[in-house]
């Protein structure tokens, strides 16, 4: 608990910090953007990298902060973004096997910077990315995610997808349907282009 002077008592979750989603801005990422993605992925410790990458941070990271900035039939990548700072991304790319298809099937990864991690944002950004998926006629998404992240993990539980995952040793594999009648994402406000 927090004693203010005023008298107000304010209950602390020790466990789980406060959202700090009311100040954010979520929307789709553009060419313009790609200085930001470096400056992000930049920003991320050695763990942060493992959990994203499964290792170290690619070493030709302007070629990915290009590909993480193009929106067409095999790309769409949305950013959070605080005070004009991108603090996270979650996009999905249409597997190599499917590229020019119009298969219904992608995969996504997300990253939110450190300080921001455990306040909502990767749970705005996913929500936000499973109704743009969808409305790119997007009927499945997969994931690879380390059995360790458990943050990544807390947002899929969260979300009530843990049925949805498949173990394989260190990794778990996401699998979800995307259909219309699927309510387990909450639906969030439109975003802007």
């Amino acid at each position: 608990m927090k004693f203010h002077d005023d008298g107000q008592v304010t209950r602390m979750n020790a466990i789980r910090p406060p959202s700090v989603t009311d100040g954010v801005v979520v929307r789709y990422l553009d060419s313009t953007d790609g200085a930001a993605v470096q400056d992000l992925h930049e920003r991320m410790d050695q763990h942060d990298s493992y959990m994203r990458f499964f290792g170290a941070r690619p070493k030709h990271f302007e070629d990915l902060a290009e590909s993480l900035c193009r929106q067409d039939r095999e790309h769409c990548a949305l950013g959070a973004f605080v005070g004009g700072t991108l603090v996270g991304v979650a996009n999905y790319v249409r597997p190599a096997d499917q590229a020019g298809a119009d298969a219904p099937l992608v995969e996504f990864a997300m990253v939110v910077d450190h300080d921001y991690q455990s306040h909502g944002i990767g749970t705005m950004l996913l929500d936000h990315l499973v109704d743009a998926a969808r409305a790119h006629g997007i009927k499945r998404m997969t994931a690879e995610v380390l059995a360790v992240n458990t943050l990544m993990l807390e947002v899929i539980r969260d979300h009530g997808w843990a049925h949805a995952l498949r173990c394989d040793r260190t990794t778990l594999h996401l699998d979800l349907g995307l259909d219309a009648d699927d309510t387990s994402a909450t639906a969030p406000t439109a975003l802007r282009r």
